[in-house]
């Protein structure tokens, strides 16, 4: 295939197809009540099948070290050392050599530390690329957000609160993280609508009377993305400028 660059609507649209995937099929294996995506495998294979469906170079579970290679690598990286085993889930590429896009997914996130391991990964990662490879890079966080109805706390009114709280609790802690991680833009966008995630508890009715069900949820998903902030150099318009641009 060949060069490519994801904007980052593009990504997100891809995302947002990913993450419906999933949680359709979770909703069919529950009778429609819906839940949790309990592994981050089945979430990161509809990513990497909906990538692959738009026709971009995809690869899982790849080691972040062929990325900073001799192409793509800041003079004097050694990546094999910096980066040692590390992967991430997913990664869209440009002829097999140079980062598109990153993606990292977790699931069980009710707190920023959850994924912030991830966060500094996929920046870490893109700080040893040449600048111009490292502003075409767009890597996101994928994360699921899940709260469990219980006796208590069963409709939406209940629900949504509940897991609007753990949503702005992230969202600050996010603003804080910003400042430990200059270079670098993070923003959060939702996955699903508004009105999409909150499931009430189930009323069963057998046709002589009504009973109350499975317990009732709240399962909504999001994705930081990040971008470097890192200025490109324009186009060498000399030799000694497109050598000094190689030898960044």
């Amino acid at each position: 295939m060949g060069s490519q660059a994801l904007t980052d609507q593009q990504l997100l649209d891809a995302l947002r197809a990913g993450v419906e995937r999933s949680s359709n099929l979770i909703a069919w294996i529950t009778d429609f009540h819906g839940g949790p995506v309990t592994t981050e495998y089945i979430l990161t294979a509809d990513i990497a099948r909906e990538l692959i469906d738009r026709h971009y170079e995809v690869a899982v579970e790849f080691a972040n070290r062929k990325l900073v290679n001799g192409l793509t690598a800041r003079k004097g990286v050694k990546a094999r050392k910096l980066l040692g085993s590390r992967r991430t889930d997913v990664v869209v590429l440009n002829n097999g050599l140079s980062p598109a896009a990153l993606i990292e997914v977790k699931i069980g996130v009710r707190s920023l530390g959850k994924i912030k391991g991830d966060l500094a990964k996929l920046a870490g990662t893109i700080a040893l690329l040449k600048s111009p490879y490292a502003a075409r890079v767009v890597a996101a966080v994928v994360y699921q957000v899940h709260v469990t109805g219980t006796d208590k706390m069963e409709w939406r009114d209940q629900l949504l609160p509940a897991i609007q709280k753990i949503e702005t609790r992230i969202e600050r802690e996010l603003e804080r993280y910003r400042f430990t991680a200059s270079g670098y833009s993070f923003a959060i966008h939702p996955l699903q609508s508004s009105t999409e995630g909150i499931t009430e508890r189930a009323i069963e009715d057998d046709g002589h009377e009504k009973t109350l069900g499975a317990h009732g949820h709240a399962t909504r998903f999001y994705a930081v993305i990040i971008r470097s902030t890192r200025v490109p150099p324009p186009p060498p318009r000399t030799v000694a400028e497109l050598k000094a641009q190689l030898d960044e």
